[in-house]
């Protein structure tokens, strides 16, 4: 059985490096030539050489959206090709099983799910920040935090923060303004600093007018030692997207609450749906499997292609519906990630099953064992 899973491995393979690489470089090229005007202003020896650094950053977005799809394309053109020889037939027809060619491509949809997360968690992250800093295409648009005076309202515990938006990620703060609560939510003093310098202790503010709800008249002091959890580079991710964003970093905004900004709902949304999403892979996998034993005796290629990629592309309108209520808080962070993740595998167990089921069990006769054991 080790040579069928090699055979079957490198018939998906094949397809799948070729769907992968080709839809990749085809969308690439295509998206250079809508932003060739901003390409043009990156900071390059040349034009080419300009055009070859952001083909470099933008390429791993391509290969993280693809990958899924090309899974699902290069599995069910494997089964097609092997329907159209008849190979599929003389292994339905073997006794083989469907969970056994499950357990067989089960390897190889492992390898793939490693290599979407490491594409999801540890490149885009890193590749988009260029992007970002280059300006260039969908990524000159950031995330607005402040309001229409150009200030942004940050939250740590009880407190309060409004800073201007060019501090964003700087460590010392500027022109900053501090409301303070108690326990009850209740405003018992205001800060109004000049500057606030990070130190180990929280941050470090100067030249403060200080005003509480017992005093008549505002007070000056040269510093003030203030014990929020503001950090910097926390208030840099706020203005990316989610899913441009590591779980580490996902964790990092959730422990500080999102500073207020967003609700941390939809950062423990891409949590989960980082997981499925490196999962799916291996979902897609199964589920050409599953599909491709409706047709163990008949040619209907046609009928497997359309209907496997109808499954999987709904299977994908779906995900990103689900998620995209979990985050508007819609349902629990986990179901929208979760969700439909399950309802793939309890189909791909249907199909399984029913099939199985749908088989008649041959009760053989004594005479017949007989005349065999003669």
């Amino acid at each position: 059985m080790r040579t069928l899973d090699r055979y079957m491995t490198r018939l998906f393979l094949l397809r799948f490096l070729l769907i992968l690489l080709a839809g990749s470089v085809f969308i690439l090229t295509l998206d250079i030539m809508e932003v060739s005007n901003d390409i043009a202003e990156i900071e390059a020896d040349s034009e080419l050489s300009a055009t070859l650094q952001y083909a470099l950053w933008r390429f791993p977005s391509f290969l993280s959206q693809l990958l899924p799809i090309a899974t699902l394309l290069a599995a069910l053109l494997m089964f097609a090709e092997m329907q159209r020889s008849r190979e599929l037939v003389s292994l339905w027809n073997s006794g083989i099983s469907p969970i056994r060619l499950m357990r067989g491509l089960l390897p190889v949809g492992c390898l793939l799910a490693a290599m979407q997360f490491t594409l999801d968690d540890q490149i885009l992250p890193e590749t988009t920040v260029q992007l970002r800093e280059w300006q260039v295409g969908e990524f000159s648009e950031a995330t607005d935090l402040a309001g229409s005076d150009g200030q942004v309202w940050l939250r740590s515990g009880s407190d309060y923060l409004r800073i201007s938006q060019e501090s964003l990620g700087d460590e010392n703060l500027k022109d900053l303004t501090l409301f303070r609560r108690d326990d009850r939510g209740l405003l018992y003093e205001r800060l109004d600093a000049e500057s606030a310098q990070r130190t180990s202790n929280g941050w470090l503010l100067r030249e403060v007018t200080r005003q509480g709800e017992a005093q008549t008249a505002p007070e000056t002091l040269p510093v003030y030692l203030w014990d929020g959890s503001i950090e910097p580079e926390g208030l840099q991710l706020l203005a990316r997207p989610p899913r441009e964003l590591s779980l580490a970093q996902l964790a990092e905004l959730i422990s500080h609450d999102s500073y207020g900004q967003r609700s941390p709902q939809v950062y423990q949304t891409w949590i989960h749906a980082r997981v499925t999403q490196s999962l799916t892979p291996i979902l897609l996998l199964l589920l050409a499997v599953a599909w491709g034993q409706d047709y163990r005796r008949s040619g209907t290629l046609t009928r497997l292609m359309v209907g496997g990629v109808a499954i999987g592309f709904s299977f994908f309108v779906l995900n990103g519906t689900s998620v995209a209520l979990s985050e508007v808080g819609a349902m629990p962070s986990w179901m929208g990630a979760w969700a439909p993740f399950t309802a793939m595998t309890c189909l791909i167990a249907y199909l399984v099953v029913r099939r199985e089921a749908s088989e008649p069990i041959q009760l053989r006769s004594t005479q017949e064992t007989t005349a065999d054991a003669t």
